[in-house]
């Protein structure tokens, strides 16, 4: 789509707007087109937290690719919250799209999985992790002050071990993400250890997931849930991962 140094404009919106509202109308998902200010807000966040900041164009390019599904996730958003898309910074009342944060999944910080047995799949996105405390592996639950489009997986270790991720979304069992060659041979010049998803899919309100990963042998190793989140001003505010999965905040919940 668009690739290279070029940051997106409102025009490049308006191009992409039919094709996220078909998208959306094949997956039989409810949605608000955004005014001509949020369109604005989104063109202004998206280059200033998807395009400017990485000196590796491949990151961005990414990001690039995937412009109508981030598009389709803001609208989708919009008709969750019934609010105003604020870009990075929201207002009150408004929510904000910003990149996935380890809180939002039941995490401190995506490194804090540590070492990861080998042989056997492991949970990962699970309700099981130390801040959510529920049963270890069952699913969590998107809650009605968030909402997400995953673009892909990766690892931010330097070796990374990890061969393969499975998603289960209600209840379904997706085919496998093999990730070995995209961690290791392929990204060997550049240092880039992200699996960009051929499609991108949206987790909205009451949507679960439970993400599996395998490797061969035990060791550490930094997974990462990588794409974009939409969340209320009110839950942007909360800094500590630990308040971020509280009930209260209706962020995520254990099933």
């Amino acid at each position: 789509m668009l690739l290279g140094e070029k940051m997106i404009t409102e025009a490049d919106v308006l191009k992409i707007l039919p094709d996220a509202r078909d998208v959306g109308q094949r997956l039989k998902l409810v949605y608000k087109d955004l005014t001509a200010g949020e369109i604005r807000t989104f063109v202004s966040s998206f280059n200033r937290q998807f395009v400017v900041p990485f000196v590796e164009r491949e990151v961005a390019d990414i990001l690039l690719r995937h412009m109508g599904e981030i598009l389709l996730g803001a609208m989708l958003a919009k008709e969750q919250f019934d609010m105003e898309l604020g870009g990075e910074r929201p207002d009150s009342k408004q929510f904000g799209m910003v990149m996935i944060r380890a809180a939002f999944f039941g995490y401190d910080d995506w490194d804090e999985i540590g070492s990861i047995t080998g042989g056997t799949p492991q949970n990962w996105i699970h309700a099981g992790t130390t801040l959510l405390a529920g049963t270890s592996g069952n699913a969590i639950a998107i809650d009605e002050n968030a909402a997400h489009m995953v673009i892909g997986v990766g690892s931010l270790h330097p070796a990374p071990k990890i061969e393969s991720f499975q998603f289960t979304i209600d209840g379904e069992t997706r085919p496998v993400n093999i990730t070995w060659y995209h961690f290791g041979i392929g990204a060997k010049d550049t240092c880039l250890h992200i699996k960009e998803f051929d499609k991108a899919f949206p987790l909205a309100n009451d949507t679960t997931i439970l993400v599996k990963t395998f490797q061969r042998v035990t060791g550490n190793d930094i997974p990462f849930l990588f794409g974009v989140s939409y969340i209320k001003e009110p839950q942007l505010r909360i800094h500590d991962p630990a308040n971020v999965v509280a009930t209260a905040q209706k962020v995520l919940r254990t099933t």
